[in-house]
């Protein structure tokens, strides 16, 4: 009777030739759990995933059995959906999230299944990633009904950190995508709604731009070509002998010189490339190889002895540096686009600052830095003719906190030393100050007021120097603890019921028979 109730209401489905699609929320790929205990290499691994079915139907006319035959799917990573988004034009604080039906989160930078926090991803609302607003509840609604618009939205966006937030209007523009019960959204930021598109430039003449004595180049793992190993530029390659390009003086130098002279040989040799990544490659290298000589006249004053590196950081994941012997202050931010200071520094209309976080007063600093620097950035802004601006490029340096704290000094009471001043960033951390303590100012240098001082910290939110903004983390999990027993005396064994009505059954049976 089952199959017979199953072919009548397949049978239409089969003579229209009826494509359901199907789609999975979103979920870990098992063979992650094998890599997790090494059984498989990590490249196996899929990471978050949905699938895809659709059912397979008998279509044969002559058949009696025009019913369904099984159901076949397919697993489509959530990376594949990412690599679809055009991130080049959307820019570093640009962005791209899709949802399903029930308005639950597939991808978003701000989901935290996707940075291995946890597991499994939940079941993530949108609301609950985004800023919950009247505004949003709308664009969640549309999303959900497969509506395609566009609009402007005053909201709050983190920096990379996570420790910086900031209001800023954002274009959201969303449409329902093809056969899925998909919406995808991209969020546009004000600096990168004109895109610049370059060219002029003839890439199989190679990285033909000259570097000037005692610069560095950094480059961020950008996919320029298909043959580009981007393995260049994520450990360190030691080999005999240093490029023409860049003279390797140390195992750094040696990686980012390979790595320039590997695809300047793929450029020459007119292999398959990201023609307009490579044509903003190269027009960085022309346009930013003015700064060297200024740069080195800058440097040359003695007065600057506490200026650790000069650097420019632009779209194209170029890094242009000054002295070269600073490279290793610079290596943790070759990937310019992921680097706070400069997702920051597009945000801002001004200079921004910040210092390495620490949380507690006598936090101790990592075995390899000698002291904390502080980055200060800024934003090189061009006017379109259209109207807007557009950003290509991050300027900035990296200097000691004496040098910032002999400025406040002076610039507050001078010497009297009664008086204690802070220089605080836009998140309320210190940048420097004039007060020493028990310890050094390198040891307050990066906490946040509001762990410092607290009656001061809520004294300027009250002046409204600061806004207090709550948000609550609804993809938050305790630790689990596992719990080892010890290798010392047996435990007490303790019966269970179902073994007290054996012990009492055998007793019984040893009295009566």
């Amino acid at each position: 009777m089952e199959k017979e109730y199953v072919q009548v209401l397949s049978r239409p489905m089969v003579i229209s030739r009826t494509k359901h699609f199907l789609w999975t929320n979103v979920y870990l790929d098992a063979l992650a759990w094998l890599i997790e205990n090494r059984v498989l290499y990590e490249r196996s691994n899929m990471g978050m995933i949905t699938t895809v079915t659709l059912p397979v139907y008998n279509v044969s006319y002559e058949s009696n059995n025009q019913t369904i035959l099984g159901v076949m799917g397919l697993d489509v990573t959530t990376r594949e959906m990412i690599d679809t988004i055009p991130k080049r034009q959307l820019g570093a604080n640009g962005y791209g999230f899709a949802i399903n039906p029930n308005g639950f989160v597939l991808f978003h930078p701000l989901m935290k299944g996707q940075m291995g926090y946890l597991t499994d991803p939940p079941s993530l609302d949108l609301l609950e990633v985004e800023l919950d607003t009247a505004v949003k509840t709308v664009l969640r609604k549309e999303m959900i009904n497969g509506v395609t618009n566009e609009r402007v939205i005053d909201t709050l966006v983190w920096a990379p950190d996570m420790f910086h937030a900031g209001r800023r209007n954002l274009t959201y523009c969303h449409t329902h995508i093809t056969n899925t019960d998909f919406s995808l959204s991209l969020v546009v930021p004000p600096e990168n709604q004109h895109h610049l598109v370059i060219s002029g430039f003839d890439a199989s003449t190679g990285l033909t731009a000259s570097i000037g004595e005692n610069v560095s180049l950094l480059l961020a793992p950008f996919k320029y070509c298909d043959d580009f190993d981007t393995n260049f530029l994520t450990g360190i390659i030691v080999g005999e002998e240093a490029t023409e390009l860049h003279p390797g003086i140390s195992d750094l130098h040696l990686k980012y010189g390979q790595a320039l002279s590997s695809l300047d040989e793929l450029l020459k040799a007119k292999a398959k490339c990201d023609k307009e990544l490579v044509q903003n490659l190269l027009w960085d290298l022309e346009a930013t190889s003015v700064v060297d000589s200024e740069w080195a006249a800058a440097y040359a004053d003695e007065a600057n002895e506490d200026v650790r590196s000069l650097f420019l950081a632009t779209n194209g994941g170029l890094t242009r540096l000054y002295p070269d012997s600073a490279i290793g202050l610079h290596e943790s931010e070759a990937n310019n686009w992921a680097a706070h200071y400069y997702s920051r520094a597009l945000a801002a209309n001004d200079f921004v600052y910040s210092a390495p976080y620490r949380e507690y007063q006598n936090e101790s600093m990592d075995d390899d830095d000698d002291e904390t620097l502080i980055t200060i950035a800024k934003a090189i802004s061009m006017d379109v003719p259209a109207g807007g601006i557009f950003k290509p490029a991050v300027v900035g340096t990296k200097v000691s906190p004496a040098f910032i704290e002999s400025v406040v000094h002076s610039a507050t009471y001078g010497s009297d030393d009664d008086v204690v001043s802070y220089l605080l960033d836009d998140a309320g951390f210190v940048i420097a100050t004039t007060w020493t303590g028990n310890q050094s100012e390198a040891f307050v240098v990066g906490m946040f007021l509001g762990m410092l001082d607290p009656a001061l910290m809520t004294r300027l939110i009250e002046a409204d120097v600061y806004t207090r903004v709550e948000d609550y983390d609804y993809q938050a999990l305790c630790k689990i603890q596992v719990q080892f027993g010890s290798a010392g005396s047996a435990p007490v064994y303790i019966p269970s019921i179902s073994n007290l009505h054996l012990l009492v059954e055998k007793a019984i049976r040893s009295v009566c028979c």
